[in-house]
């Protein structure tokens, strides 16, 4: 009889292992999540360390990796501050924006700004500047300014795409190593009805056209 409850004893543990392994691998990088309780941030992947920064239920962010039981998301999309949680602290949401509210620290606060998943279809393609411009670190003309580019340059999509808080379209391309952002608002070709053209890396023209 011994023998059996220790059996069912150690199968229970096993099974719980295995729900939890199962839990943690429903939280994947580039996933929209969202805090299902107020969850302390930590300084690292399995650190163990909890830093002063304790984030409120209801918080979205976008998650950019996942190490075991821990997370990373993206908590400020302005100065791309990441931060590690608990995966058993989160649930995936459709809700398609940053926005962080700290419950106490409040270092990394975040503003509300929408930014996309990849899109397929865009990235790899190419972009041309219809006049002189700012790239910027995050959706917004308050965002810091990485880099200024000249009428004509063509610049890399990576595929994501977001919006600030006039609700101006921006997309994400690549610039000197770094990923930064564009407004639509000089990409966009006035004689073409006010629609984005896209481009190879030999400035061809390709489709699709992207209003």
């Amino acid at each position: 009889m011994k023998k059996l409850v220790s059996m069912l004893l150690v199968l229970t543990m096993v099974l719980a292992v295995a729900t939890s392994a199962v839990a943690a691998c429903d939280i994947k990088a580039g996933m929209w999540v969202e805090f299902k309780k107020d969850s302390a941030a930590y300084s690292a992947a399995k650190s163990g360390k909890e830093t002063k920064n304790v984030v409120q239920k209801g918080s979205v962010a976008y998650c950019d990796k996942v190490c075991g039981k821990y997370a990373r998301l993206i908590v400020n999309v302005n100065a791309d501050t990441k931060a590690w949680f608990k995966v058993d602290d989160l649930k995936e949401t459709s809700k398609f924006v940053t926005k962080v509210v700290w419950a106490k620290g409040g270092k990394g606060m975040s503003t509300e700004r929408a930014i996309y998943p990849t899109d397929p279809v865009i990235k790899g393609l190419y972009v041309k500047v219809s006049g002189h411009t700012n790239l910027r670190k995050a959706p917004g003309m308050k965002c810091a300014s990485q880099g200024v580019v000249e009428k004509g340059k063509l610049l890399k999509l990576t595929g994501r795409y977001g919006f600030d808080d006039r609700d101006v379209e921006w997309l994400e391309v690549c610039y000197k190593g770094k990923k930064l952002w564009v407004s639509t608002n000089f990409l966009k070709v006035r004689s073409n009805g006010y629609t984005i053209r896209f481009y190879d890396k030999d400035g061809n023209r390709v489709y699709p056209t992207y209003e």
